[in-house]
């Protein structure tokens, strides 16, 4: 598909269907938090995205309990580093007190998971983790610990009034492998907390475009009164202008921002009205980066990153954050060209 030939007429809502993302889950592992802490995780990242394994953590040396992709226990010390999957987790274990058999994890299999920055300490010590997975294969881990800092403890009006500066965001590992992963997120009165995970991510790029000091932002409002009735937002996006970001603001135009140095966009129809998009790109244009998930920032801020999401029907959002430099040129040209 050649991008060029894109017509005018496409909405932002059927340019998203061009993207296709994988399927996760969310996994917790030797959970010791109370329910109420496990209830906010689960509407966090929505129902059906998350089940619990309460299960243990062992040494793993002479003992191991999570077999490679063959189904064969990996030695200690080979080449080859043994997987870790869901299937397993549920599979394999120890015998408790009472006889029945919980699913164990091996720690040292996971320090050497590149794809699960986790460096545990004492085996007994380690508790509450939260794996992200895509079909049955680890992709990302973190601490409910982490997770809390980042969305399960924080209020939305902690962005709103500014309490939550641009320093203090950034994305645990869990929610750092969640770019590229299609997703539906519901605000509220159907969720209190999914629509963080969308505001988390949009103020994350914001610190990227911050940080970075040049490029293009392109971030839209719905309503760009919410500018200025926002305390939080205001002060984002003076701070953002002030570094000398080429910063480009899209919507509904009920009131315009007062002195501020960006340009505006407004407009009246679903593009405008429906879209949610947070979207930096380098001066040089958006190229691949090295992934890690301890630079997520450094990687956006020469990369570029991006979030789309649409509302499909009343408080329901779906949509994809992205580092992948294609995607990010495609909504990056497509908002330039079409709003």
């Amino acid at each position: 598909m050649a991008d060029s030939l894109t017509p005018v007429h496409v909405t932002l809502e059927q340019f998203l269907d061009r993207f296709d993302g994988p399927e996760r889950s969310v996994v917790i592992v030797n959970r010791t938090d109370p329910d109420p802490v496990l209830n906010m995780l689960v509407d966090t990242f929505g129902d059906d995205a998350v089940r619990v394994v309460d299960g243990r953590v062992t040494a793993g040396l002479g003992d191991r309990r999570v077999t490679d992709g063959a189904g064969t226990g990996g030695a200690a010390g080979g080449d080859r580093t043994p997987g870790l999957t869901a299937r397993e987790l549920a599979a394999t274990g120890v015998v408790d007190g009472d006889g029945e058999a919980v699913p164990s994890l091996d720690v040292e299999v996971l320090r050497r998971h590149d794809d699960v920055p986790f460096d545990g300490g004492d085996p007994d010590e380690i508790e509450n983790l939260v794996l992200l997975m895509e079909d049955d294969e680890v992709v990302a881990g973190s601490t409910l610990a982490e997770l809390g800092d980042a969305v399960l403890f924080v209020n939305s009006d902690l962005f709103v009034t500014g309490g939550r500066s641009l320093g203090d965001v950034d994305l645990p590992s869990v929610i750092s492998g969640l770019d590229d992963a299609t997703f539906t997120l519901r605000g509220y009165p159907e969720s209190n907390r999914q629509k963080l995970l969308l505001i988390t991510i949009s103020r994350f790029i914001e610190r990227v475009a911050w940080m970075a000091g040049d490029g293009t932002l392109r971030s839209s409002f719905q309503r760009l009164s919410r500018i200025d009735d926002e305390v939080g937002t205001r002060e984002v996006y003076d701070r953002i202008s002030d570094t000398g970001v080429d910063t480009h603001l899209y919507g509904v135009p009920d009131r315009l921002p007062a002195d501020l140095d960006a340009v505006i966009h407004a407009g009246n129809d679903p593009d405008f009205t429906d879209s949610w998009f947070v979207v930096f790109r380098p001066p040089e244009g958006p190229h691949p980066t090295r992934s890690d998930p301890e630079s997520d920032l450094k990687r956006g801020i020469e990369g570029g990153v991006g979030l789309l999401a649409v509302e499909t029907e009343p408080r329901v959002w779906r949509g994809l954050w992205t580092f992948e430099a294609d995607r990010i040129s495609r909504v990056n040209r497509y908002i330039e060209r079409n709003l």
